[in-house]
């Protein structure tokens, strides 16, 4: 029996079929070893046969007139779902042929750096990728190898962190975070400003992913016109929910004219939190949390006058923590109530902070090509689900637990084509 499967014909005899089903009966494991052996010779013989072919064609031309063939050499090449196969590449005396087939420095098939991008991606460290590659793929590959398969998506990265901003944006949500970049053999925390919006449809979207002083004003200002060279209209933001970094409030109204600034809950609370004493924290945190989830801004004000009271004078300094921004901790009570859960809190971006974080944990020596490929992949997974949930949707809460199980290779999909 032949079976024949494009350019590899496979024959069968029946007789042995029936003799091999006997012996692999209980040992299906040396069958499939078997099965990848005979495989990996037809596909070796195959390729080989396109590159003698590539070769032919190649002499054949009429500007290598004068040239001969010169033997061979022998090589490996791990191609997916096959392994690593012995290649004999033709040579020519000249020295000028080099197959488009199978480039001469290529030493795996493109298909595996994106598997190698991928695991990558996901949070498996260079050195535990090479160090199970074998298994997994079939091939050992090097850190270095692994390290340069993020190549094959560098530049759609990129060029997604730099988008256009064609929709238009209401709402910004503006903090920094910090990555351990390694640099000159050294590794240090570097910060990363992030802007996160909604828009008009109420979905977020994450806008800006920048290095730069979170405490610096000026980082602020460029990450800001930034976004609005790439298209960010100024005028249709209407509030930018913010922790209270030094100068950032300031930067944001010169820069958004028509917009209010309101503070963020949990990092007010957190700071009010750090001013309390320890015999008095719970009580503090009790009323506290009776304002922040005030069902109207007349009632958040009647409990705080009521914190202040009951706390008297034994806590003045987190008191005052709230009292200072307590006007921007009530700044969305001025929109549709269904939007003041996620106006009260910069928890968009603690969720792209969270997800970063918990990738770039396995890996050591993160360099800075290789954090801004992460940050552009795990801001498009983030993206992918936020596009299908609004703000003001009930399912928002369980949106963490949603997991579509073709999302990362759809992510993938799109930074590789």
């Amino acid at each position: 029996m032949t079976l024949s499967m494009g350019i590899i014909k496979v024959e069968i005899k029946i007789p042995e079929l029936v003799k091999a089903v006997d012996i692999f009966r209980n040992n299906n494991k040396k069958l499939f070893e078997l099965i990848t052996t005979e495989i990996k010779t037809s596909v070796s013989q195959t390729v080989n046969q396109l590159l003698q072919a590539e070769f032919d064609l190649f002499l054949g031309s009429a500007d290598q007139s004068t040239n001969k063939k010169n033997g061979f050499y022998e090589r490996e090449f791990a191609i997916k779902n096959v392994g690593c196969v012995r290649l004999r590449v033709p040579r020519d005396r000249n020295k000028k042929f080099n197959s488009s087939i199978i480039p001469k420095n290529e030493q795996i098939d493109s298909r595996l750096k994106e598997d190698l991008a991928i695991l990558h991606l996901a949070g498996i460290s260079n050195r535990t990728m090479a160090m199970i590659s074998k298994r997994i793929l079939g091939v050992d590959v090097s850190t270095y190898t692994v390290h340069k398969s993020l190549d094959v998506i560098e530049e759609k990265a990129l060029q997604w962190l730099e988008r256009d901003l064609t929709k238009k944006y209401w709402c910004l949500f503006i903090d920094g975070t910090n990555f351990k970049i390694q640099r000159r053999g050294s590794t240090e925390k570097e910060p990363t400003l992030v802007v996160v919006a909604i828009d008009e449809n109420n979905c977020t979207s994450l806008l800006a992913l920048q290095s730069g002083q979170k405490d610096n004003a000026e980082s602020w200002r460029a990450v800001f016109k930034d976004l609005i060279d790439r298209g960010l209209n100024p005028d249709l933001i209407q509030i930018g929910v913010m922790d209270g970094l030094p100068g950032l409030e300031k930067v944001f109204k010169e820069t958004f004219t028509k917009s209010m600034s309101a503070r963020c809950w949990v990092h007010a609370k957190r700071n009010a939190m750090a001013k309390c004493s320890s015999r008095l924290s719970e009580v503090f945190e009790k009323l506290l949390n009776e304002v922040m989830y005030a069902t109207s801004e007349s009632q958040a004000r009647l409990k705080f006058n009521n914190l202040k009271i009951q706390m008297g004078s034994d806590s003045e300094r987190a008191v005052h923590c709230i009292e200072k921004d307590f006007e921007s901790l009530l700044t969305h009570y001025k929109f549709e109530k269904r939007f003041w859960r996620v106006l009260k809190t910069t928890n968009p971006i603690e969720r792209v902070n969270k997800e970063l974080k918990r990738r770039t944990k396995s890996m050591e020596g993160l360099g800075e090509k290789t954090l801004n490929i992460l940050l552009a992949f795990t801001a498009m997974r983030l993206e992918y689900n936020w596009t299908r949930f609004p703000v003001d949707s009930k399912q928002l809460d369980n949106l963490e637990h949603i997991r579509n199980k073709n999302q990362i290779e759809d992510v993938l999909e799109n930074l590789i084509h």
